[in-house]
């Protein structure tokens, strides 16, 4: 099955983690989002509920009459505290940085009051399981964020935390995966193309 993994476009606020703050598309974030998916037909759409992901994904469906699924596994990771904030601003409190890394480096390491990347990738498995089984394997895209992108890649091609941050996943980027399940209920996938905004 063909799933395209759409990073929603840029909200203006690079550098901040922003989880379950939900600032709007940008002009230039609505511009990355229709280059990437001009001529581009898909039968279903599966998004985010955030706005950023989900306006996006809402007017592609309208405009092309495909299916629109809002699924709430594709949210973005919580970073509870630090949600909303910078890097910078972290890392500037006492022990914030050393904190930083080791939430960058350890999947079971929880942002204070929100989750660990092992809470994320569990709950994108299951939302890739779903479209892994539905009946009919039409392509499919997925309007979501860099973190659950990154989850995704994990789940489907077995790559650790580490290696994630090998791969920059900017506002608006488009990775087209071959993916299924084998025999034995086991994900796979291989990357296809990586579209950069």
């Amino acid at each position: 099955m063909r799933i395209d993994l759409l990073r929603h476009g840029t909200t203006g606020r690079d550098g901040h983690l922003d989880g379950r703050t939900d600032p709007p598309l940008s002009e230039p974030g609505w511009d990355q989002f229709r280059r990437q998916t001009q001529s581009r037909i898909w039968r279903s759409v599966v998004s985010s509920p955030l706005a950023r992901a989900r306006a996006a994904a809402e007017d592609y469906a309208r405009l092309t009459g495909c299916a629109l699924d809002i699924d709430a596994d594709w949210s973005e990771l919580d970073f509870g505290l630090w949600d909303g904030r910078t890097h910078r601003d972290i890392a500037a409190e006492p022990g914030g940085e050393a904190l930083l890394d080791t939430f960058h480096a350890d999947a079971e390491v929880r942002a204070p009051g929100g989750e660990s990347w092992s809470d994320l990738q569990a709950r994108v498995a299951r939302a890739t399981h779903r479209i892994l089984t539905r009946p009919e394997p039409a392509p499919v895209l997925v309007v979501a964020h860099g973190g659950t992108m990154r989850a995704a890649l994990s789940h489907l091609l077995g790559w650790p935390l580490r290696q994630l941050w090998s791969l920059r996943i900017r506002p608006g980027t488009r990775i087209t995966l071959e993916a299924g399940q084998g025999g034995d209920g086991v994900s796979w996938g291989e990357i296809v193309e990586i579209i950069q905004p």
